[in-house]
């Protein structure tokens, strides 16, 4: 098994990754702009219940391809051949049943959907899933430069084709043009997973009994991961249901945007983690590792949210205009839900690399059901400011319950490893800065001045 060469896949994924955000963020931005507040809202409300769909479909699998692909290699074949049966069968049956039923799921979700709709939500939900199912199974090979490069083609296939929408289209239906963009940049990427594979004879030696035994430990996963989508999702659901305003979910929706922009990088460093961490089979390097990627997101995330006070209010109604300028005080209640969501994920992808250990699927569970409880409890005192609150004391509460819990496993050693001493600040500022320099003088070699 070769090995992972954290650091370079970090800052080559992270280099990629700053562009795919700026990508993302003007999509965002720019399809904000285009909807406006409450077709924001119902478009946030379809993402929303498109992410629960795929994963309760998924159980969980993708999250084991990076760990079976790193211990068994040969089986690449079957892994993806499972990724394509599952696409053609979800979308023939997913699309039939909407359709057939499409009066049914817009009484029990009080969306008035027509057929496109529908079919726009299911390549949503089938597409997604078919793409996250690709990310993890590129990562568990280590293509992480070609992983990097499909997910920039999705973002920015979908700024482009919201762009156009934006600045030429006046009389489309705005919420289906956006739908239909999502559908269209996932395809883009998906083109570029599936080339490499296509052509192949990948479907020899296919063994479901394989794939079952994905599932039994997948089974794990998607409950952690079921979970964890819940608890940062359901709140979108609760707010619908108590206020029925779609103006107040779109406020929400941006503020809520703006933590998962901050928990991308940390879904990154989380997925190269897993990778590596699979392969180590002592509890104190994983400790080490977590160590140094826990001081750069502090850092990352201190950063973020101190510009974001000082400048954010003037910025959202430049940029969106006036009726969003409210999303800045419902995202100065969602600061902390920041780090603890950031700093959660990364943490259960270290329980995740010992296994998938049951601890994994109780913890977020009991911070699902802090976060609905108080959800209920407190919407209908402050409205979107409670959901905020309730998010962030949920997200707190999850990353705390980790800590304890491996303080508790390990029998008091895990801080120990993990507190950052003054050292270690400044070995990282050292680490920081050559790398500076080496790509100083990279530029440099480059330009013909050395």
């Amino acid at each position: 098994m070769n090995q992972i060469n954290l650091k370079k896949n970090i800052l080559l994924s992270g280099s990629s990754r700053i562009a795919i955000m700026l990508v993302s963020f003007l999509t965002g931005w720019i399809s904000t702009r285009f909807l406006g507040v409450e077709l924001k809202g119902q478009y946030s409300y379809l993402i929303t219940i498109s992410s629960f769909t795929w994963i309760a479909l998924d159980l969980g699998i993708h999250k084991t391809y990076p760990y079976l692909l790193r211990r068994e290699p040969e089986n690449k074949g079957i892994i993806f051949s499972w990724v394509l049966l599952q696409f053609v069968a979800e979308a023939l049956i997913l699309g039939t049943l909407g359709l057939l039923f499409m009066q049914t799921w817009s009484r029990l979700l009080s969306f008035a959907f027509s057929p496109w709709h529908i079919l726009l939500v299911v390549g949503v939900i089938t597409l997604t899933k078919m793409q996250l199912q690709l990310q993890m199974y590129y990562l568990g090979r280590d293509l992480v430069k070609q992983n990097s490069l499909y997910q920039f083609l999705n973002s920015f296939v979908m700024l482009v084709l919201v762009g156009v929408g934006y600045l030429l289209l006046r009389d489309v239906n705005r919420l289906l043009y956006v739908l239909l963009a999502y559908n269209i940049g996932m395809l883009a990427a998906l083109a570029g997973y599936t080339h490499r594979e296509l052509f192949s004879r990948f479907w020899q030696g296919f063994r479901l009994r394989y794939i079952l035994r994905a599932y039994g430990m997948g089974w794990r996963v998607f409950l952690s991961s079921l979970f964890i989508i819940l608890l940062i999702r359901f709140d979108v659901v609760i707010i619908k249901q108590l206020l029925g305003d779609f103006k107040q979910l779109g406020i929400y929706a941006v503020a809520a945007n703006i933590v998962d922009m901050l928990q991308m990088a940390a879904n990154l460093v989380g997925g190269l983690l897993l990778v590596k961490m699979s392969g180590l089979d002592a509890d104190e390097p994983r400790w080490r590792l977590l160590r140094k990627v826990f001081m750069v997101f502090f850092l990352l995330l201190v950063a973020a949210n101190l510009g974001f006070v000082l400048v954010g209010k003037p910025l959202l109604g430049l940029m969106y205009g006036k009726p969003f300028v409210p999303v800045y005080d419902v995202y100065l209640w969602l600061i902390p839900a920041s780090f603890g969501l950031a700093f959660g994920s990364l943490f259960n992808t270290y329980l995740w690399s010992k296994g998938f250990p049951l601890i994994s699927v109780l913890l977020p569970l009991l911070a699902l059901l802090s976060n609905i409880a108080l959800n209920y409890l407190l919407i209908p005192l402050w409205g979107i400011k409670g959901a905020a609150l309730a998010t962030s004391i949920a997200y707190i509460l999850w990353f705390l319950l980790i800590l304890v819990y491996e303080q508790f496993s390990s029998q008091g050693k895990l801080l120990k490893h993990l507190l950052p001493a003054w050292q270690d600040w400044k070995d990282l500022y050292q680490e920081a800065r050559n790398y500076l320099i080496s790509l100083k003088n990279q530029l440099l070699h480059r330009r013909g001045y050395t």
